[in-house]
């Protein structure tokens, strides 16, 4: 097991969704394709993948043409600003209510009303109705615990074979987190 404190996390809220599977099934599939998603879920993985290829050869471009560069960044708004506009009712209609989960880039806590056994593999999809990002990935579970009277489950997992795309997604997921945190703090004291 990944050492859980070596990543820096965050609570934050997320609609999610997960299912038991076995191990074959995670052995068999790179992505779980246990639910339903639309194509704009897709699309908003995808953008955000070719974004940061794009981001390294935008840098470079800017080296040697700084006006280039800022068309393309422009562009690259547009896109965003486009798919975004596509998929706003989608992600309103993602089932359920967000609840909170600690979140780091090995791993995540949340809550339900049934208990898991530790080591049973999950597929999970997890809808950031915030920035509208959408992964799905596989987890084992690695505790569980009661809370309070027994009517709720703390369950904390860690990520499986998670692509390194969604790996990228993730980390700046937290790291704007992080900095949200941060000005707020600092807005806080002034």
């Amino acid at each position: 097991m990944t050492e859980r404190r070596q990543f820096y996390r965050i609570d934050h809220p997320v609609i999610i969704e997960h299912q038991c599977i076995s191990d074959a099934e995670i052995q068999q599939s790179g992505r779980p394709d246990q639910f339903e998603v639309s194509p704009f879920f897709l699309l908003q993985a995808q953008l955000r993948d070719l974004e940061a290829e794009s981001n390294h050869c935008l840098h470079r471009l800017g080296e040697q043409s700084p006006a280039a560069e800022a068309c393309f960044r422009v562009l690259n708004r547009k896109i965003d600003l486009i798919a975004n506009t596509l998929s706003t009712d989608t992600f309103s209609l993602e089932q359920g209510e967000p609840q909170y989960i600690n979140l780091s880039e090995g791993g995540l806590n949340f809550t339900r009303t049934a208990p898991l056994e530790a080591g049973q593999a999950l597929a999970l999809k997890l809808v950031f109705t915030e920035s509208r990002l959408g992964l799905l990935l596989y987890a084992r579970v690695m505790r569980c615990s009661a809370i309070g009277a027994g009517d709720e489950y703390e369950i904390g997992v860690e990520f499986l074979r998670m692509p390194e795309s969604c790996r990228t997604q993730l980390a700046r997921l937290i790291l704007e987190a992080q900095a949200k945190q941060r000005q707020h703090a600092q807005d806080s004291l002034s």
